[in-house]
């Protein structure tokens, strides 16, 4: 049995490896040895990476029985929940930050949102919104608050991608159509995997111990048998679907899968500025995969599959307006607004 110093260093070794699988179990180890809200964090934090969401979600509730008011666990909590959609579990921990914790800005109100419109409560997000448009209006313009009043327009049937390379918003606007009632898909979370060959794993890890001398070749792209499955239970909806994320080799092969394509576009320093403030280990300056993004930004202003390319250089709902004029076939009016408010 290893001692806490020794628990420290293997668990330190195995996340600079990237081994999250085996980081959970050292955690376990920790935490069974003396409970921390940290700890109890940073175990989530790893069965995320592993998409081990039911485990994670199981495990968090057990530390917010010891630890109702930490919030980094409740925050945790809401943001697995979403991921698993169990919306009803995430509606209730966001609108704890909002009520105990009293989080800023607008990304929880939004969450919120999305919540009550996804599990179908047109009447409660309607209420919910009323009760928030002043916090919302701090943040946001009074025709992004609008736009979140009104229902979603009926756009036909199908999927729709929203593709763009790393810090162009793709996330962003996904979040913010959830808000307004469209139904998503999270391509990373729900599709990508990591990729050597023909050979696929949801933790890069796994790849390379099998496969040590493949580091160089492994890619991110979305595994033909899993995204055909979330492809075919999303037109079972028979609704307007967006599916966020992906560029490049990830996307091309999937284009006919979809009614249109969205490319979202921004200049390298909006790219830099965002990424840089994920504090994300991945995408942190000067990593590789900051210097990675920027260095591809330039061809990603042109994607090689049919787009609808639009410039994200502008506030989340203007891009959300320009979206959907876009996909209706009419001019969008957002210039007019974005002068006025």
């Amino acid at each position: 049995m290893l001692d806490q110093p020794g628990l420290d260093k293997a668990l330190k070794g195995r996340l600079k490896r990237g081994d999250f699988r085996a980081a959970v179990v050292y955690l376990d180890r920790m935490m069974a040895r003396g409970p921390k809200p940290e700890i109890a964090l940073m175990r989530a934090q790893m069965q995320m990476r592993c998409r081990a969401y039911p485990e994670a979600l199981r495990q968090l509730q057990a530390a917010l029985d010891l630890w109702p008011g930490d919030l980094a666990l409740r925050r945790m909590q809401a943001e697995i929940a979403m991921l698993a959609r169990e919306y009803h579990l995430a509606g209730q921990a966001w609108q704890s930050l909002l009520d105990q914790h009293r989080v800023a800005g607008s990304y929880a109100i939004l969450r919120r949102l999305a919540c009550l419109r996804q599990s179908g409560q047109q009447d409660g997000a309607q209420a919910f919104l009323g009760m928030q448009a002043d916090r919302l209006r701090k943040h946001m313009a009074r025709a992004g608050v609008q736009m979140l009043r009104k229902p979603p327009a009926r756009l036909p049937a199908g999927l729709y991608l929203v593709s763009g390379n790393n810090g162009t918003g793709k996330s962003t606007l996904g979040h913010f159509l959830q808000a307004i009632g469209y139904p998503i898909i999270d391509a990373d979370t729900e599709i990508a995997s990591f990729c050597l060959g023909r050979r696929f794993s949801d933790v890069r890890y796994d790849l390379l111990r099998a496969f040590p001398e493949g580091e160089s070749e492994i890619r991110w792209l979305w595994p033909q048998a899993r995204a055909h499955a979330c492809f075919t239970a999303a037109r079972r909806q028979k609704a307007a679907v967006f599916v966020i994320g992906g560029f490049g080799a990830a996307v091309a092969p999937y284009r006919n899968d979809f009614r249109q394509v969205i490319h979202l576009t921004a200049p390298d320093r909006v790219i830099a500025d965002r990424l840089a403030a994920r504090n994300s280990i991945g995408h942190k300056r000067g990593s590789v995969g900051f210097d990675a993004a920027l260095r591809r930004n330039q061809r990603e202003q042109r994607p090689d599959y049919d787009a609808i390319i639009l410039s994200s250089d502008r506030p989340t709902w203007a891009i959300c307006a320009e979206v959907i004029a876009a996909i209706e076939g009419r001019k969008p009016t957002t210039e007019a607004l974005l002068q006025t408010t």
